[in-house]
């Protein structure tokens, strides 16, 4: 059963520091202010302040612009006017104004429906009649398509994305052109080439396409050469370009593109085990009748990488040794970019746990003189410590009838917590589990749960209020301090504080 729509749960995050130092600079600087005399030097003892004489009356003042009496459109056979008047900001009754003027032509312009449009003006008794000459484009009369065999003209209707009807200029028929040419491409058809009769010269009516269409290729096999890391089978699960499920009457269509793209994707692939030297290249060859093709990829895998040392930079909350054991990629173990996100994730969790919710962790492969050895350093920027300020509850849907405390009573976080990533999570999917909200991308966006700093006025508001309360939780037992929730791993000892120099004598 669907209930109503996801729910937005914003929960403002403060910092735990000495902070608000800026809250009286407003007021300082108004306080900052000047009056007129500080400008003009002192005003003598009991005297005032003297007052400057007004300017004379000048006999040059800009003449005011004239009324606009009606706007008429001339030269539309096809477009209605109400269709014109769309685009024209230009009104009766006011004002005439250049820039709005210019601003019409240009939006008439850039409609696609007209070819040319030239604005005037006509005095007549008490302002002037603006007048929008256009002359407009050709609809398309007619769209054919010669020597297509392979592909429909419905289908070829569907991607060209232009009806009959429609207004025609150059640039519409080139673009159609190559979409068709590109479709053909992608259906197997590598040498097709499509070229424009009609639609592309002034006075034309009709979009006429002449295709060469050229030879339907398809895949008889993939092959692969130089792999030993990988097996053929493997790596062809990584490719798009492979023979159909019955290659003798339904082999995989030749995708020029698709060849490159899948070059590409094995490079990667090659690189995220460590070959950072791999290079790929591939060779076409086709049988005797020229329509089935054997695709081969040859593979220079290059040496594998290893890593020397790992090592974080940027930690001051956390020792680097605790953290280091939290992670998979090892020192003296091959280089594996899978592992390595997972580590960048593992340590975006532990700083998330402890408040640091905008802790920012990026992997610095470093690449030494040695060949095939690299370090790799985790550079770390810690952010302030958040704890829970406000938490606020959006319920979208046109009749949100759920009240929030059914949200906040699945949360496992309020405020005056640290706030710990891992809980937002669990809370995140106990509302998605509830079954309370849609979860459907289809049907609307799913419950999910918003952490966010407090903006300049919300700072200045909560200075000066006293802690909240939240509907739908239960407060602390008295005498209790806050929940908190349990270290992730071991803090770093703070060094020692340094004794100050003794008081002076009074």
């Amino acid at each position: 059963m669907s209930g109503p729509a996801a729910p937005l749960t914003t929960i403002g995050a403060m910092r735990r520091l000495s902070f608000f130092p800026s809250v009286g600079l407003m007021a300082a600087l108004f306080a900052a202010g000047c009056w007129p005399r500080c400008a003009s030097g002192q005003t003598p003892p009991g005297a005032l302040p003297r007052i400057p004489a007004p300017p004379a009356a000048s006999s040059s003042l800009p003449a005011a612009a004239p009324l606009v009496v009606d706007v008429i459109i001339r030269g539309n056979t096809t477009v209605k006017e109400h269709e014109v008047q769309k685009h024209i900001q230009t009104r009766r009754d006011r004002e005439l104004d250049p820039e709005t003027l210019q601003g019409d032509v240009r939006r008439l312009i850039t409609s696609g429906l007209f070819r040319d449009v030239r604005p005037t003006t006509e005095p007549v008794e008490g302002g002037v009649v603006v007048i929008f000459q256009v002359v407009e484009r050709p609809r398309i009369h007619q769209i054919k398509y010669l020597g297509n065999r392979g592909i429909s003209d419905k289908k070829l209707n569907k991607e060209v994305g232009v009806k009959e009807g429609d207004p025609l200029n150059s640039y519409l028929a080139e673009e159609a052109r190559r979409k068709i040419e590109e479709l053909y491409h992608q259906q197997g058809y590598p040498h097709a080439t499509v070229s424009l009769l009609e639609g592309d010269k002034p006075g034309d009516k009709d979009l006429v396409f002449l295709i060469n269409e050229g030879k339907l290729e398809r895949i008889a096999w993939v092959l692969f050469e130089g792999n030993t890391i990988a097996s053929d089978d493997l790596l062809r699960t990584k490719i798009k370009s492979k023979p159909g499920w019955a290659w003798l009457f339904f082999g995989g269509k030749v995708d020029r593109a698709k060849i490159d793209e899948d070059i590409e994707t094995l490079t990667a692939y090659y690189r995220s085990l460590g070959f950072f030297r791999a290079r790929i290249g591939r060779e076409l060859s086709y049988d005797d009748s020229g329509k089935w093709l054997t695709l081969k990829f040859v593979i220079d895998e290059g040496p594998r990488y290893k890593v020397r040392n790992v090592a974080i930079e940027g930690n001051t909350k956390f020792a680097s040794g605790p953290l280091l054991d939290f992670l998979e990629l090892k020192s003296g173990e091959y280089f594996n970019q899978l592992e390595m996100n997972k580590d960048l994730n593992t340590l975006t969790d532990i700083y998330g746990s402890q408040g640091h919710v905008f802790a920012d962790v990026q992997a610095d492969p470093r690449f030494l003189e040695e060949p095939g050895q690299l370090d790799l350093v985790y550079r770390v920027k810690e952010g302030d410590v958040f704890s829970v300020g406000e938490i606020h509850v959006h319920i979208a849907g046109e009749y949100p009838h759920t009240r929030q405390t059914v949200v906040l009573n699945r949360l496992s976080t309020r405020p005056g917590d640290i706030i710990d990533m891992r809980e937002i999570n669990n809370s995140e999917r106990r509302l998605k589990l509830s079954q309370l909200f849609e979860v459907n991308p289809a049907e609307g966006e799913p419950p999910r749960i918003v952490v966010r700093p407090p903006d300049l006025a919300e700072i200045e508001g909560l200075a000066n209020r006293p802690p909240p309360t939240v509907r739908g939780q239960e407060p602390d037992p008295p005498n209790l301090p806050a929940r908190r929730h349990s270290p992730y791993i071991p803090i770093a000892p703070e060094p020692p504080l340094t004794p100050g120099p003794p008081p002076a004598a009074a």
